[in-house]
């Protein structure tokens, strides 16, 4: 799963001697009243003490069930049914239950109540961590595996992909009946469906089929959301080195999903968020989730964590091997910068709390980042040849299976002769990142270093000795220790330290060494380091401008060089020269977002065919946004007729109609345009995507308005099932509460008017409390 999803594992104690062999789903669903019309069908190993069988299923209800062909006592509460077996009936069973649910969790019913039919309508599932029960009553248990398959039901004007091998599809009175099947076992979390309005393209990449579902209308974008799907999938199984696992590999996106994309048995279901187009590209393109998603048929989904503390083994394999895709498509720049990315969210993690990897909460920033840190330590600790022989075995010995940490810590024992046990105490069950001070002796020529973890690091320092670098190597102990600097040495550096997950704080950097150590250090990290913490010397202004307009030099270098610049510089007309003259001869899209980052943060004064240019034909939505605002003018609103461009609304990349709306909002503040309110309290609602509906709503929230519509926007994304979309109404309007009590009350009463008994309990456990 990728994007800030929380793996949760529960299991129910007692339940390891029943075994659940195979799930068969035959559903349909009701789209009037959002109910799956389904019969499931069981395969169960029941082992000798076992007196009943336990499945989750949270409210639904039962129609019928049999076992072995007969009807059978059950008991149900609202979150499991229990069946009782006799000693006779104990070995292989067939359970047969017949039921109806109507789910807030786990399958979603998507523009089906848009009366105005603008909304896509679509049906889709989300199991991860335990959310299937909801709607399919089953052991909902990652550590059970089943063997799948599903005869989905549905109107013949829709698609489905789901989980396996389409068998076949039949079509029968208007409606088709599509036949899919696993050949292999899979947790049940992984199951998926993905009904909607599709088209398919197919491909064959080493021998596997490859199917990816496209809307209709956003096809001709496809060679950029999709863009290089088949040299992605090519390496990572080459550099993966295990044949892919499954039959086939499907692909589809959906409108209002909950995280980024899930990584269901050969059936990915992803965010319509990334369904970018060439401008949209530059911002947030899907070939880092592709390959995220695609690892995880892997790790994950061939081999299975047991539980959350080991949750790492999903999230940071498939955060390590999709950097490792980034760097083949992008270079290994972009690797590095990835990285370095990745480091500021495990700092920022570990400024709010001290849990360490293997902990069932330590958090995405660390499943996904630290965890794909981690690899990318141990690989250069162990070697690439021994990194490879463990994944291998570790692949081929757990097969279907589900592991635990020390499984695959094993396996490195085995394999390497490495202190595998201190380098994993340290980076997997350490509480917190180590640190590393070196400061220069005052006594004696040396280095004094100062390690916090027991684990000892070899560092790399480099020392400028009779005009030549040398390079030595050394083991750095817990606490402190020395490094002497040779005779005749003139300057050194920390090398490679860029590589390690350490906290620096290097005070033996004096300021007259980092133009030598900047130049004489070809590590990007390193040198994006140096100009973030570059001194307050004018001096060098002309030396970090060179640096900024280097083009060989990758756009993070440049963009960090410009950020310096612009801190030590005390001309303000220095700064916008610089600015301006990048701006213009630049096409570094990269480049120029950071660019108009720093103009709007220092407020720069921008020539206006500069800002006119970027907002019309930038290379990147952010950059025509950045533009946008930095061509904001309330003094002078007749130079802002821009505003009512058309081509706003024609940029079917942008994520949220981002652009649009922002000239819309300006539209109405600025002339109290009133269809450009009526259009923004229009995306507010239930036609559009999540992301329209968020970002509609924060605009509206700075006008002066008290709309009935807008109460009504309001309450329509509070009682939303995407979680995003439905805080931020529950956050307005509990802020709207407090300050417009009796408005808050007159909408309260006449939105109650149209909600369900679930939704009415939501509501009063948000707005009525004590």
């Amino acid at each position: 799963m990728f994007l800030s999803i929380g793996l949760f594992f529960v299991f129910v104690s007692g339940l390891k001697a029943q075994d659940f062999k195979s799930l068969h789903l035959v559903a349909r669903f009701d789209t009037i009243d959002e109910k799956v019309l389904g019969t499931v069908y069981h395969q169960v190993a029941v082992g000798e003490d076992v007196d009943q069988l336990v499945l989750n299923a949270i409210r639904m209800e039962i129609k019928s069930l049999q076992l072995d062909g007969e009807d059978w006592d059950f008991e149900q509460n609202d979150t499991a049914l229990f069946i009782p077996i006799k000693e006779a009936e104990r070995g292989e069973l067939q359970l047969r239950i017949e039921y109806e649910a109507k789910p807030n969790k786990g399958i979603y019913f998507i523009g089906w109540q848009d009366e105005t039919r603008r909304a896509r309508r679509q049906i889709w599932t989300q199991g991860q961590g335990i959310d299937h029960r909801h709607w399919i009553p089953h052991h909902d248990d990652q550590t059970d595996k089943i063997l799948f398959s599903a005869e989905w039901i549905f109107n013949s004007d829709y698609q489905i992909m789901s989980n396996g091998q389409l068998d076949s599809m039949v079509t029968k009175e208007g409606e088709s009946h599509w036949y899919y099947s696993m050949d292999k076992p899979m947790s049940s979390y992984l199951i998926a469906m993905a009904l909607g309005n599709y088209v398919a393209s197919a491909q064959m990449i080493k021998g596997t089929p490859h199917i990816l579902y496209h809307y209709p209308d956003r096809i001709a974008d496809s060679a950029w959301y999709y863009y290089r799907h088949q040299h992605i999938a090519s390496f990572l199984e080459g550099e993966i080195n295990y044949e892919y696992p499954w039959r086939n590999y499907k692909q589809a996106p959906v409108m209002d999903f909950r995280h980024g994309a899930m990584e269901n048995t050969c059936a990915t279901i992803f965010g319509d968020f990334f369904l970018v187009d060439s401008i949209a590209f530059n911002d947030r393109n899907y070939t880092y989730v592709d390959a995220h998603e695609f690892a995880h048929q892997w790790f994950g989904n061939l081999v299975t964590a047991a539980g959350s503390e080991h949750h790492w083994l999903h999230e940071g394999f498939a955060t390590y091997y999709q950097w490792l895709s980034e760097e083949e498509l992008y270079g290994s720049n972009h690797y590095d910068w990835e990285l370095f990315k990745a480091r500021e969210l495990i700092e920022g993690a570990a400024a709010r709390d001290s849990l360490p990897l293997a902990h069932p909460k330590a958090g995405v920033e660390r499943f996904y980042q630290k965890g794909g840190w981690l690899l990318h330590m141990l690989r250069n600790y162990v070697g690439d040849s021994v990194y490879r022989v463990v994944i291998d075995d570790y692949l081929h010995r757990y097969t279907h299976q589900v592991v635990h940490n020390e499984d695959l810590i094993a396996l490195f024992e085995k394999h390497s002769d490495k202190d595998i046990r201190a380098f994993f105490d340290l980076w997997l069950y350490g509480k917190k990142e180590p640190s590393l001070r070196i400061r220069h002796s005052p006594i004696k020529e040396a280095l004094v270093t100062d390690l916090s973890e027991a684990m000892p690091q070899e560092l790399e320092f480099a020392f400028l000795v009779n005009g030549k670098w040398r390079f030595q190597k050394h083991q750095i102990p817990k606490g402190r220790s020395m490094v002497l600097i040779p005779d005749s040495c003139t300057a050194y550096y920390l090398a490679k330290v860029d590589d390690l997950l350490l906290t620096l704080d290097d005070e033996s950097m004096t300021s007259e060494y980092y133009r030598i150590a900047f130049e004489a250090n070809d590590d990007l990290a390193a040198r994006c380091r140096y100009m973030r913490e570059w001194p307050q010397w004018e001096e060098d202004l002309d030396f970090i401008k060179s640096v900024a307009e280097n083009k060989q030099n990758f756009h993070w270098l440049r963009a960090e060089a410009i950020r310096a610049f612009v801190r030590i510089s005390k001309d303000r007309n220095q700064e916008k020269a610089l600015v301006e003259s990048l701006l213009r001869s630049t096409k570094d899209v990269q480049l120029q977002k950071a660019i108009m980052t720093v103009v709007l943060k220092e407020k720069m004064d921008i020539d206006a065919q500069i800002l006119a240019d970027l907002r019309q034909y930038g290379g990147s939505y952010e950059l025509r946004s950045s533009a946008l605002q930095a061509s904001i003018d309330p003094d002078n609103l007749a130079n802002m007729k821009w505003l009512n461009d058309a081509h706003w609304a024609e940029q079917p990349g942008i994520v949220g109609h981002d652009l649009y709306l922002q000239t819309l909002f300006y539209r109405f503040a600025f002339f109290r345009d009133q269809e450009a309110l009526a259009k923004m309290l229009d995306f507010a609602g239930p036609s559009f995507d999540f992301n329209t509906r968020m970002n509609a709503l924060s605009f509206l929230s700075y006008l002066p308005i008290d709309a009935d519509l807008y109460w009504q926007r309001l309450f329509e994304a509070f009682q939303n099932k995407n979680w995003k979309l439905s805080k931020m109404g529950r956050e307005k309007l509990l802020d709207l509460q407090s300050k417009e009590a009796a408005q808050f009350k007159k909408a309260y009463r006449k939105a109650r008017r149209d909600w369900d008994d679930f939704q009415k309990q939501k509501a009063e456990r948000t707005f009525e409390k004590e």
